[in-house]
């Protein structure tokens, strides 16, 4: 049976650490978080060769890096293809593999590169990832090498049409300025990301209860770097919900010019598992999603992000109280916002491949 999971587009929101998408299909897809045995070795300039037959025309290929991850950080081993496309288009980039598992044939790893013209807007990452690249960007294209051998690529292409960035140029916010909570807050990173204003909605439980998030909402200025820390700040707050305040990490964000060439991953892709039958027919056997993720946004003037701030559990009884009107009503306190020296998160993820890549 296929097991199918869809992949996120557009978010400006920022989730929680690693998300692996991917459905295990037995041992034959071995994740970043599993122990990846040692296998054959891969001819690398055999691989290049292959790799610029299939993207020659419509890619320049530049440096190409041995990346190895240790058990730690989920363990394996990656090509990483530098790559500047030489026109806008849509591509879609496949590479497969042979995998030492009698019980599967090859498997196929599918990634979309949607090119827009030079200055496009890349739109902000989603869970980690980013789905839009600009001519003069680079794209570090990742191929698992692990024990995989018989390595081969695809390369399809869809036309560019100019209408298209239109569709890109409009600001993608999560929610309409009028339906947030507009009171001012001390900002100090207005010089490069104004404040627009908080929000706050409730997840209920299938018990009874809910959890109520609060998310500030802000949208990227001028150019610079830095960790954005948000807490909520409750000193105002009756002490009947002071017990219910959380507080949430920094995340690192570059703001860059309109014009400004950067280099990012190629993440979000589809993976397809082929299976061989009695009748030597090969069949898709497993579908999933996967996701080179990394923890840092970077962005451009316009771009509009949501980050949590804050976030409570109410209890089934507390949500009945309050119905009554016998309880305090819910009060979500505003974002507290620290900026802080920019610093990266190298632990987990794949942040680690862009380190000596990043706008300065």
């Amino acid at each position: 049976m296929n097991r199918k999971l869809a992949q996120p587009f557009i978010v400006s929101s920022v989730v929680p650490k690693i998300l692996f998408c991917a459905l295990l299909f037995g041992s034959a897809f071995p994740s970043p978080a599993q122990r990846v045995r040692p296998g054959k070795s891969v001819d690398l300039e055999q691989l290049r060769v292959k790799f610029e037959a299939a993207v020659g025309k419509d890619f320049e290929i530049g440096k190409g890096e041995l990346k190895g991850r240790s058990n730690a950080r989920g363990g394996g081993t990656f090509w990483l293809a530098h790559l500047k496309p030489k026109h806008p288009g849509h591509f879609r980039l496949t590479y497969r593999y042979k995998y030492s598992d009698p019980h599967y044939s090859h498997v196929e790893r599918e990634f979309g590169l949607n090119v827009g013209r030079k200055g496009c807007r890349r739109g902000v990452p989603s869970y980690g990832s980013y789905f839009r690249f600009c001519l003069g960007d680079t794209i570090i294209f990742p191929v698992a090498i692990y024990n995989f051998t018989e390595h081969e690529f695809t390369l399809t292409s869809a036309a560019y049409t100019p209408e298209q960035d239109a569709v890109w140029e409009k600001v993608r916010s999560e929610l309409a300025d009028e339906s947030l909570e507009r009171s001012p807050v001390s900002n100090p990173i207005a010089e490069h990301m104004r404040y627009v204003g908080s929000t706050f909605h409730k997840m209920l439980h299938r018990n009874g209860g809910y959890t109520l998030e609060g998310h500030a909402v802000f949208e990227a200025q001028s150019p610079g770097r830095f960790n954005l820390s948000l807490s909520a700040k409750f000193a105002d707050l009756p002490s009947a919900v002071l017990s219910s305040v959380g507080a949430s990490g920094g995340t690192s964000i570059i703001i860059v010019a309109r014009e400004t060439p950067v280099t990012l991953l190629a993440s979000g892709h589809a993976v397809r598992g082929y299976r061989m039958g009695y009748d030597g027919r090969e069949s898709v056997s497993s579908t999933s999603g996967d996701s080179y993720m990394t923890d840092v946004m970077i962005l451009q003037p316009g771009d509009r992000i949501s980050l949590k701030y804050y976030s409570s559990i109410r209890s089934a009884r507390y949500e009945r109280s309050e119905r009554s009107a016998r309880n305090v009503p819910d009060i979500v306190p505003p974002p507290r916002i620290t900026k802080l020296p920019f610093a990266l998160k190298t632990e987990y993820n794949f942040t680690e491949w862009l380190v000596d890549y990043l706008p300065r």
